[in-house]
């Protein structure tokens, strides 16, 4: 019960922090998700609704407003998800920023209350960027195969059009 008050008890601190970058990076997880669905769309609208997502080999020749559309769509899921992926390595950061400033502070004034308030702080500190961490990681592990596959089918419905 102390290791859930301990980490219920500095939610208001500096994890708080930690925990609006969490949020902010869980929007960016669900934007990526669904501009992930609009570039599939894009790039197979010209099929066989049946053959969606089961055989990205039978690609059919497109127009050019076909391919921006698929251009516009990539750009836009690659550099969503590029952030996305990018923010999750901020996490053990923050956690690490969190344990240092905490420590910091137990030079101060105070004593030992001080010194066993800080040094929780510094663990629930790192204890969140490490969670985050791994709760996107595992996120991440969810999307990263749709979105190598929706580059690779972009560009070979990209080069049927250049035939």
């Amino acid at each position: 019960m102390t290791f859930i008050n301990a980490i219920a008890g500095n939610l208001w601190g500096y994890d708080t922090l930690i925990i609006f970058a969490a949020m902010a990076n869980s929007v960016l997880f669900m934007l990526t998700k669904w501009k992930l669905r609009q570039f599939g769309a894009a790039i197979y609208m010209q099929n066989d609704a049946s053959l969606y997502g089961k055989n990205a080999e039978i690609l059919v020749k497109v127009g050019i407003e076909d391919v921006k559309k698929i251009k516009n769509a990539r750009h836009v899921v690659n550099q969503l998800y590029s952030v996305f992926t990018n923010v999750i390595t901020i996490f053990p950061l923050l956690g690490l920023i969190g344990t240092v400033y905490a420590l910091i502070n137990i030079t101060g004034a105070g004593g030992m209350d001080n010194m066993q308030d800080s040094f929780m702080i510094s663990l629930t500190s790192t204890f969140w960027g490490m969670i985050f961490a791994i709760v996107y990681k595992i996120a991440d592990a969810t999307i990263s195969p749709d979105v190598e596959r929706y580059n690779n089918d972009a560009d070979r419905t990209i080069a049927k059009q250049e035939d």
